[in-house]
């Protein structure tokens, strides 16, 4: 889709393994300007997840990310949103297919890559339309593509770094993704200025809008059952820079764990569950056992 020269010219900006991560990248950079510049989808829609941390939040992007997550700002139809994200997007992505959700409606897109015709390239945009409140005041961030292919900037509505991170722990607890653990991890080198307690008060703010809670003591058995599995890292590898994806390690990955443990999930809540110490001895984690006495 993109000629293979601005392809990699654009790799000094996303410096990911593959031509087809940098082509995607690309991609999604180009939606996002051309989104937020919108007269009606700039104002109705903030940037979230994993792709707005490592586009707007990170100073430098830790890992590719395939898709777009958006919230509505408004409650109100979603079609005439549905109407113009295709008029923005479908005449150089082509026609998207449509997937209905009471919570989250999606548009997917497919592309073929440069490097390979016969290869797809997908894009997901997805429009969450049940969490339109922030809870801390949204952030508006400068932001800027510069390519042969496309050139342009706008300033996309997102939200603050703690309340990107809450939805992130969120994940982490809810499903089993081993980059929403090395995004947490991430965040306490990369955002020296980190309020943690407010993350997880958002956190419990969130859960509580969806009529759910998650104790410590729940999320830490969650955790450890996570730390159990062989496939950990099993998700994140092929995402990051070679260089990154070289120096993740066993070592690495319980690092990462020990420290979002230790730094988050025990500021939870709720008292510690009973048998942490017994789960982390019998999995060698001694650091949380100390952490935890």
């Amino acid at each position: 889709m993109i000629p293979e020269t601005n392809i990699t010219a654009w790799s000094l900006t996303a410096p990911w393994a593959e031509p087809r991560q940098v082509e995607q990248d690309l991609i999604i950079s180009r939606a996002l300007v051309e989104i937020f510049n919108h007269d009606l989808l700039g104002p109705e829609l903030r940037f979230r997840g994993g792709t707005a941390l490592n586009k707007v939040i990170f100073p430098e992007p830790l890992r590719y990310s395939e898709d777009i997550d958006l919230v509505r700002t408004t409650a109100g139809p979603i079609g005439p949103i549905l109407d113009a994200m295709r008029d923005v997007l479908e005449p150089w992505l082509g026609q998207a297919n449509f997937a209905s959700s009471q919570v989250a409606p999606k548009l997917r897109f497919r592309v073929p890559a440069e490097d390979d015709p016969e290869a797809q390239i997908r894009l997901k945009v997805e429009i969450n339309i049940s969490e339109i409140e922030a809870f801390d005041p949204p952030a508006s961030i400068p932001y800027a593509v510069q390519n042969p292919w496309f050139t342009g900037s706008t300033t996309i509505a997102s939200f603050s770094a703690e309340e990107l991170l809450a939805t992130k722990l969120r994940a982490l607890l809810q499903r089993d993704k081993g980059r929403d653990l090395f995004d947490l991890d991430h965040a306490l080198d990369a955002l020296p200025d980190l309020d943690i307690e407010r993350v997880v008060a958002l956190f419990v703010r969130y859960l509580d809008q969806q009529g759910q809670a998650i104790s410590r003591a729940e999320a830490e058995q969650r955790m450890l059952a996570k730390f159990a599995r062989p496939d950990l890292l099993g998700d994140i590898r092929a995402l990051l820079t070679p260089d990154r994806a070289d120096a993740l390690d066993a070592a690495a990955g319980r690092a990462a764990f020990v420290r979002v443990f230790g730094e988050m999930v025990t500021r939870l809540p709720g008292q510690r569950w009973a048998k942490t110490d017994d789960v982390a001895q019998q999995l060698g984690l001694s650091e949380i056992v100390e952490s935890s006495a």
